[in-house]
């Protein structure tokens, strides 16, 4: 049971590092998805003297950037996303916490290993609606994420517990 909520812990622990920087990296996209919108309309606004003789061109200019938009708001997470994914670490923090307060009373012998794997069961019933809500915002893995992850991972683990015994 101690190795079975170890690893729980490891993996809830990853888990709480990838969340994180896939959404820094989702909200840098948003933020140049928005300049990107930003200049583009500016500049139809801006160049609208110009295009005024063109009018084919300026009506072309709003279309694509209309089909930007639309097109942006599936492949750009917007903020419900961002409040998903936030969700979601809050709650695999939690998650850990619960685990990692385990680990520490059955590795020192608080509890037995019956109450043990009851409470460890009763904490895995909550990772059930934690990935419910990462598996609606995260639709394929990132692996420069997944090593950033468990580098960071493994290194609060060697920091915190300082082995590498229970890896």
């Amino acid at each position: 049971m101690r190795e079975r909520i170890w690893v729980e812990m490891v993996d809830s622990k990853y888990k709480i590092f990838y969340l994180g920087f896939y959404l820094s990296k989702q909200r840098t996209k948003n933020k140049y998805f928005n300049i990107f919108i930003l200049i583009f309309s500016t500049s139809g606004v801006l160049g609208w003297p110009l295009l005024k003789e063109i009018p084919l061109v300026a009506s072309i200019i709003v279309m694509i950037m209309s089909i930007v938009k639309l097109i942006g708001n599936e492949l750009v997470p917007n903020d419900t996303t961002f409040k998903k994914i936030e969700t979601a670490v809050d709650s695999y923090c939690d998650f850990f916490n619960k685990l990692e307060n385990l680990w520490y009373e059955y590795d020192r012998g608080l509890i037995d290993e019956t109450k043990a794997q009851r409470l460890f069961y009763s904490i895995m019933k909550d990772e059930k609606d934690i990935n419910k809500i990462v598996n609606e915002v995260i639709k394929s893995s990132d692996n420069k994420i997944q090593v950033k992850a468990e580098e960071r991972s493994t290194n609060y683990f060697n920091t915190i517990f300082n082995n590498n015994t229970n890896e």
